[in-house]
């Protein structure tokens, strides 16, 4: 029987690995900053306007 050890294959451990997931968050976080405010700037449609208008 052999037995392995270490880490497992892809995986950085240490300051690599905190830098990497650092990045990959700083990524995330961006791209939702991102998304969020395209979101927020879209322009309502006149027809949810009418319909919201009938709901007064």
């Amino acid at each position: 029987m052999s037995s392995k050890t270490g880490s497992p294959r892809g995986v950085s451990s240490g300051k690599d690995a905190e830098k990497k997931s650092s990045a990959k968050e700083q990524d995330v976080n961006s791209a939702l900053r991102r998304a969020y405010e395209s979101t927020v700037d879209e322009s309502i449609p006149q027809s949810l306007l009418d319909l919201l208008g009938k709901l007064d």
